[in-house]
């Protein structure tokens, strides 16, 4: 600039200008040499109207501002990097001390290529033990895969025993229903000549040759009799009552005989009984679910090991 004319500025920039070259110890027509240098270059690069002179002065205390808070970061950045190369100088110190008290440690120690044989014999004890823990282990893997082999054979030689032995059951159960069936009929007989007995007896010692049935008022020959039944309506006769007066008639009271009854009942629930257990071997063998049939290879039977041998 050819000369600095205070009064041509405002009075705001005009004592900017002076605080500027009096702190900076320089002519004021350089600070505004340089303020005009700097606001031209903002106008050039950003396109700002020449109005926007009268803010320089604050946009330049701000970036003063922020000059001197960057440089306040800057002191405690350094401050920190002190602290930090202070901490890693104490941890080096600290692992080197630490390195030599090994390596001092280690001196110390027995020599590299020494040995310790009571060490080594139970090491030998416990290398044979797991070699023969590791060849048991293999024995049995062998011999469960052997049992598996033949597993199915085992189970088809089970089925058809299952098989075999349901049909005996039923033989068995069958023919038991039928001893019972025949001792109940020999019971039966045995306790109605019984009854027949009793009851001609009764009528012998009563005198009485013929007598009425109570259900159906037909005349009964008691001489003539097989079984204690009446011959026209078939219902068992119970007791005899003799004829009161000279011309009553004798009366056949039906009804089963108490003997009769109870074999009649103990049958019923013998019979029932065994059916009973016929019914569910029966059920059972039906429920059990067969396997699918496998080849015959001619075993039959089972040995204790689970395998088989041959006939």
């Amino acid at each position: 600039m050819a000369g600095y004319d205070g009064g041509s500025l405002p009075e705001d920039l005009r004592d900017w200008v002076d605080e500027r070259a009096e702190a900076e110890g320089v002519d004021p027509s350089t600070i505004l040499t340089r303020a005009l240098s700097v606001y031209r270059l903002a106008v050039t690069d950003s396109g700002e109207s020449v109005d926007a002179l009268q803010s320089l002065p604050e946009r330049l205390d701000d970036l003063e501002g922020e000059l001197d808070s960057l440089g306040d970061d800057v002191d405690t950045l350094e401050d920190d990097i002190g602290g930090l190369e202070d901490d890693v100088d104490e941890k080096i110190d600290d692992v080197r001390m630490r390195v030599v008290q090994v390596k001092r440690e280690t001196d110390g120690k027995a020599p590299r290529d020494h040995d310790h044989p009571d060490l080594q014999v139970g090491i030998d004890r416990a290398t044979a033990g797991v070699e023969a823990v590791r060849d048991r282990l293999d024995e049995l893997d062998d011999r469960v895969d052997a049992g598996f082999d033949n597993f199915e054979d085992v189970l088809s030689y089970l089925d058809e025993t299952t098989a075999d032995l349901d049909g005996k059951l039923r033989s068995v159960v069958q023919a038991l229903l039928n001893v019972r069936a025949r001792t109940a009929d020999i019971q039966a007989a045995e306790l109605e000549r019984k009854a027949l007995a009793d009851l001609l007896r009764v009528a012998n010692d009563a005198n009485e040759r013929k007598a009425k049935c109570e259900a159906c008022r037909e005349t009964v020959h008691l001489d003539l009799l097989t079984e204690p039944r009446c011959p026209a309506c078939q219902s068992p006769f119970q007791e005899l009552s003799a004829s009161r007066g000279f011309f009553g008639s004798a009366t056949l009271h039906t009804g089963t005989p108490p003997e009769l009854e109870a074999a009649e009942t103990d049958g019923d629930e013998t019979t029932s009984g065994v059916e009973d257990i016929f019914d569910e071997a029966t059920e059972t063998d039906a429920d059990v679910e067969r396997p699918d049939p496998v080849e015959d290879t001619g075993n039959t039977e089972v040995t204790a090991s689970g395998e088989h041998s041959d006939d």
